[in-house]
């Protein structure tokens, strides 16, 4: 699975989160809650379970 810069993904706890910014090392990923409560925080790729919204980049 190839998770890119603003998908949406899913966590195994749950959630789900746009992914901001991604790094080369773990956690890989920093995301934002795509719920009410909008927290910022790491996701390592063991803590995704699924891609739930792919963004689509114009060239």
């Amino acid at each position: 699975m190839i998770v890119e810069e603003l998908d949406v993904i899913r966590l195994k706890v749950g959630t789900e989160a746009t992914v901001l910014e991604i790094f080369p090392t773990e956690p890989k990923y920093f995301c934002q809650r795509v719920d009410e409560d909008d927290d910022m925080f790491y996701v390592t790729t063991d803590e995704i379970v699924k891609i739930t919204y792919k963004c689509r980049k114009n060239e």
